[in-house]
């Protein structure tokens, strides 16, 4: 487990608070994660080592808190409850601060009624699935500000060691053969140029019958559909990645729209290319029974695993609340700018940082679409920014 020794607050880069002493066992495991892949995590389950004042010192300098949520009816808003003030050090100071609560459980949000720690309700929010585990732990290591660092380290280390290697190489005498293999040993990987946030342009169309004509209805935000109108999505990115546009129903049941292969790989999409969900210029009608909640549409520089898992699955009766998690989970793991920390680097799986001070490449100015009735009709381009991640969300009022 990670260490518990009392150290100087630079000796750290995360310091897990778990309020809650029946969930020390799996705030252990992060612990342990964390401390496999180079962080200096700082975890003292039962505050038997470090002092309540050396704990909120550490609180209060440690780049990243991660607070393990206590469940519902546990009083954080206690003046003398356990982690209490190193959570509000950590917020007063500016700390990179990551919620994690565990899965099935009800959502929680500070409130009026833990004062001193209104401010939670503004930091990112993640959770841990133990059926998940690994991409669990995966999230919480890419929400912490010190995790480029931890690489940076990696690397150090690594170059101490052929160092080492070549100083040996040296004082063994090592003939002039040996010398192309340690110029190729030393030869560093050039780094990635930073990339620019992704973006995602799009629009909506809908098309309904009124007394037996076929007339266009908006389909934005807060916009009413009926039973029988038929929708598309159309949509394009502004760098190469992976794109999912997902439908949830009235009753809460997913559906995914695009891509229509349910393979690995089929989600990948082209910077400036314009697609259509349904695909292949269909229009998903509304149904009387099933009704329609909400439209997502999902970018991203990095494959989403658990849409990935959501497009592979096939839906069954009995996975219906699995396949809603997923979509949720998604949308809470995002790396948009709603979840941005202010200073945090941010970087794309192929070890790219995100520069913000970078613009995306522009999109298309229109979208058209030639709606079932036979008219063909233009809308402009809505532009949705991010970073990593964008995402537009189209909720609407469904009437029968």
């Amino acid at each position: 487990m990670a260490t518990t020794r009392t150290q100087s607050a630079g000796e750290y880069d995360v310091f897990i608070c778990c309020p809650d002493p029946g969930r020390r066992d799996l705030c252990g495991t992060l612990a342990d994660y964390l401390a496999r892949a180079g962080f200096r995590v700082f975890f003292d389950p039962g505050s038997e080592h470090a002092a309540a004042s050396e704990r909120v010192a550490l609180a209060e300098t440690v780049s990243d808190f991660v607070l393990f949520l206590p469940p519902a009816g546990f009083d954080l808003a206690v003046p003398d409850s356990h982690g209490r003030a190193e959570v509000a050090a950590a917020l007063a100071t500016g700390r990179n601060v990551v919620r994690v609560s565990l899965a099935g459980e009800a959502a929680w949000a500070a409130n009026s009624r833990l004062p001193g720690l209104e401010g939670l309700v503004t930091q990112q929010a993640l959770t841990y699935d133990p059926d998940r585990l690994a991409e669990s732990l995966s999230l919480i290591q890419h929400c912490l500000s010190t995790d480029s660092i931890v690489n940076d380290r990696h690397l150090t280390r690594r170059w101490s060691r052929w160092f080492l290697f070549a100083a040996l190489l040296v004082l063994a005498g090592f003939s002039a053969q040996t010398i192309p293999l340690l110029v190729k040993a030393w030869k560093r990987p050039r780094p990635l140029p930073p990339v620019a946030p992704f973006a995602l342009y799009w629009s909506g169309f809908a098309e309904r019958d009124v007394a037996g004509i076929a007339e266009e209805v908006p389909l934005t935000g807060g916009a009413t559909v009926k039973a029988g109108d038929r929708l598309r999505v159309a949509f394009s990115p502004s760098a190469d990645g992976f794109a999912y546009v997902i439908a949830k129903d009235a009753r809460g049941r997913v559906s995914v729209l695009f891509p229509s292969e349910s393979i690995k790989g089929a989600s990948r999409v082209k910077a400036g290319q314009s697609y259509s969900a349904p695909v292949q210029g269909g229009w998903m009608t509304v149904e009387a029974d099933t009704g329609l909640d909400t439209l997502y549409v999902f970018a991203s520089y990095d494959a989403l695993q658990n849409l990935e898992e959501l497009v592979e699955e096939p839906e069954t009766p009995a996975n219906l609340g699995t396949r809603r998690e997923l979509v949720d989970q998604s949308i809470t793991g995002l790396l948009d700018g709603r979840h941005y920390v202010l200073g945090q680097r941010v970087w794309i799986r192929t070890t790219a940082m995100v520069d913000q001070s970078l613009k995306p490449a522009a999109g298309p100015d229109s979208f058209s679409a030639v709606l079932p009735g036979g008219q063909r009709i233009s809308h402009p381009a809505a532009r949705q920014p991010g970073l990593v991640n964008a995402m537009a969300e189209i909720k609407v009022q469904y009437s029968k």
